[in-house]
């Protein structure tokens, strides 16, 4: 008997990837629509598949992933995905490799260069404390859409939940704008847990690439203004392993010109552990325009 299916994807089974046997360094892949944000595949999904394959390629568990950066070139759409990797280093403490990653039989439209390095002795500290917030339990979710509104509506927000610390939306009234700052928990509805009960890193910047709404903080209510702002590219520093469902993230847009805004997002476990830290440039843009 077929096991049922349940009601949310587990990005898990999405990031997997296979060897192509007889071309060493290729793999295949394969993301769906559920992933889409609007139209193509979360480009942090994507970076996790890469970053999947970089792993399986590099074989050396005791060098974790430590940073990744990804540059968006072109759209990669859902279906299947053809993943090269190449080891620009393999050392006793540290690996890095880069890899490309794209839809079969067209030019690779993502590539990524990521460091991979073992556990050293040394000091220890974070200087960066989680902001104040509520449980999640106790934070609203996202606002219902009043008729006639217009807002972001992606499937891959169908199957990742938030709570609202400190972020409104665009057709909200009652709030003024002028910090170009969210914070917010977010979680996957199915949680990417590996056998030994960690969330997957390579599940993480996928829930960091949803730096847009800091933008919208600034720019305060106006059902009007409507934008999107796809990345040009994203970077992912790893620094602790994530064992609740829920993080909180804390994203600031620190600069917005020339069509383009630049962004950072600090992620916490929920015991306050700082686990990870990524920023990206986006490009803005209007749909009624372009």
């Amino acid at each position: 008997m077929a096991e049922p299916e349940l009601p949310y994807p587990n990005v898990l089974a999405d990031l997997a990837v296979e060897p192509v046997q007889g071309h060493p360094g290729v793999y295949r892949g394969h993301t769906r629509d559920a992933w889409n944000a609007p139209v193509y595949p979360s480009g942090g999904v994507l970076m996790g598949v890469a970053l999947r394959a970089m792993e399986h390629a590099l074989g050396r568990p005791e060098h974790r992933l430590r940073t990744a950066t990804t540059l968006f070139v072109s759209t990669v759409g859902p279906g299947p995905l053809e993943i090269r990797v190449e080891a620009l280093r393999t050392g006793r403490r540290m690996s890095q490799l880069r890899a490309s990653l794209g839809n079969p039989g067209r030019e690779p439209g993502h590539f990524i260069v990521a460091a991979f390095g073992e556990a050293r002795p040394a000091f220890a500290f974070s200087d960066s404390d989680p902001p104040q917030a509520p449980p999640p339990d106790a934070c609203p979710g996202p606002a219902e859409l009043p008729p006639g509104a217009r807002s972001f509506n992606a499937p891959f927000f169908e199957n990742v939940e938030y709570r609202r610390v400190r972020m409104h939306h665009s057709f909200e009234t009652g709030w003024e704008g002028g910090r170009a700052e969210a914070i917010r928990w977010i979680r996957y509805r199915q949680p990417p847990r590996l056998p030994d009960g960690r969330l997957d890193p390579a599940s993480l910047p996928a829930l960091a690439d949803t730096m847009p709404s800091a933008i919208g903080q600034y720019l305060g209510p106006d059902p009007a203004r409507f934008f999107h702002a796809p990345s040009v590219d994203l970077t992912v520093h790893h620094f602790a392993d994530a064992r609740g469902d829920w993080l909180l993230a804390r994203t600031r847009a620190h600069w917005a010109g020339d069509g383009y805004a630049s962004a950072a997002t600090h992620l916490w476990d929920d015991d306050g552990t700082l686990v990870a830290y990524a920023a990206q440039l986006m490009l803005i843009r209007f749909p009624d325009q372009d």
